[in-house]
């Protein structure tokens, strides 16, 4: 790599006072020379903004740190690249463990001259065995349990984080292959910032948004779909590793319910802009099936969901919108080859 391209590591803050005291100096401990850190916490008194500054003041001298309204996940986020002077984007976690030089690697394969058609990428995510963490121990906690490769697309339009929950070890071409996939999460993600400025929608405020505002759930999917869209494929990288506690498992009645209505209500919006009926039959005539099913499942054992429609009803002409705004240079064949199932 002859030219050193300037990295913005975005990450958004809300809770997870606990992870920070291992995720953070291994996030900004990277052997990478040319990164800015861009840190927002939209906790409701600034208490991690309060805790970086006092405990972590290490970090805090590498960091540019902000508190401000909580705009939730893809708010926070576009904020950050908004502000954001890089020539990539790396979306980061607080619940996460960083190998030192996870950004040098990826970086190495996304400026190759075959990936430049490649707007976004992921690496090999693992999970982070917390408990293990806290008790000091930081070399059993790295597990070689997959959290994910990538987002996979099935013929129902539904959406996971492929090979959840197997051994890395019984795959060697997950450790071995860079592979074109549809999507990289969320988590942990890397952008070209040109990519990201191609499928930006400027909303009525002026606003830049990148990740949709709307979504709480799926809105990594979202951005995945209008990427390969305008042309931008996804790139696996197993040069690198991070490990990852998921946090989405939860026994609070109330944070289950926000989590189902947001993945209705993103689900609905992302099928509504990304959709198309140029798909072969099969692919239409079960995402129509799945459509149907998800219906009257979800209206029939909780009233309160049916409120997500009429939600999506209301906000019409803003997805037709964003909708409208799609660049489209990649046909439903195209993205076809990335569906199974």
């Amino acid at each position: 790599m002859t030219k050193i391209p300037k990295v913005t590591i975005g990450l958004v803050l809300f809770e997870g006072i606990q992870y920070l005291k291992y995720a953070l100096p291994s996030l900004v401990d990277q052997d990478y020379p040319n990164i800015e850190y861009l840190f927002r916490d939209h906790s409701l008194n600034g208490e991690v903004y309060e805790y970086i500054k006092k405990e972590l003041p290490d970090v805090a001298k590498k960091i540019k740190l902000e508190k401000g309204e909580n705009l939730m996940h893809s708010g926070g986020h576009n904020k950050l690249i908004n502000k954001m002077t890089g020539e990539y984007y790396i979306s980061a976690s607080y619940d996460m463990l960083y190998e030192p030089d996870f950004v040098s690697k990826m970086v190495n394969e996304m400026e190759k001259s075959e990936y430049q058609n490649f707007g976004s990428g992921t690496c090999k995510i693992l999970k982070w065995d917390f408990k293990e963490a806290e008790r000091e121990d930081i070399k059993r906690s790295k597990t070689t349990t997959i959290d994910s490769v990538g987002i996979g697309i099935g013929k129902k339009h539904g959406f996971w984080d492929m090979m959840q929950g197997k051994d890395i070890n019984k795959f060697p071409y997950l450790s071995r292959n860079n592979i074109d996939i549809f999507g990289a999460t969320v988590a942990l993600a890397i952008y070209r910032k040109r990519a990201l400025d191609d499928i930006a929608y400027t909303n009525n405020n002026g606003e830049k948004e990148y990740f949709d505002k709307l979504l709480h759930q799926y809105n990594d999917v979202d951005l995945s779909y209008r990427l390969q869209w305008a042309g931008y494929s996804c790139l696996y990288m197993p040069q690198a590793t991070v490990y990852h506690d998921r946090q989405a498992i939860t026994d609070d009645p109330e944070k289950r319910k926000w989590i189902r209505d947001n993945s209705i209500f993103g689900r609905m919006v992302l099928l509504k802009k990304n959709y198309t009926r140029d798909y072969s039959w099969n692919i239409r005539m079960k995402t129509w099936h799945a459509n149907l099913k998800h219906f009257f499942d979800f209206h029939i054992s909780d009233d309160d969901l049916f409120d997500q429609y009429k939600k999506v009803k209301v906000l019409k002409t803003e997805i037709n919108k964003k909708r409208a705004n799609i660049i489209k240079k990649k046909t439903a064949k195209d993205i076809e080859k990335y569906i199974k199932w």
